[in-house]
């Protein structure tokens, strides 16, 4: 696991926060030096205080990389949703 995924595990530990899934070309193994960092989170009734301050701390993190934030509730499509099934990662898992 880089640095940028485990400062987002540190992140993820302090929010509640169900799962964090990584997926795209970074969890297929097909990344370029310059590829974005695709992120699902999953948490059950997440207030929008709790995803803005999710989504300020991992913008924080020190990193010239684009971090994308998919914040999954029921409007997600679910093309996207079978994507992260079968690609995805996953980076951070609550209790």
């Amino acid at each position: 696991m880089d640095n940028v995924l485990r400062q987002i595990k540190e992140i993820s530990s302090r929010y509640y926060i169900q799962k964090v899934i990584l997926f795209g070309s970074r969890a297929r193994g097909d990344n370029s030096s310059v590829s974005d960092y695709d992120i699902a989170v999953f948490g059950k009734d997440m207030s929008e205080r709790i995803k803005t301050g999710f989504y300020l701390e991992v913008e924080d993190i020190d990193t010239l990389k684009k971090i994308d934030i998919v914040f999954i509730d029921d409007k997600v499509s679910p093309i996207l949703l079978e994507k992260i099934a079968d690609e995805g990662i996953v980076v951070y898992e609550g209790t």
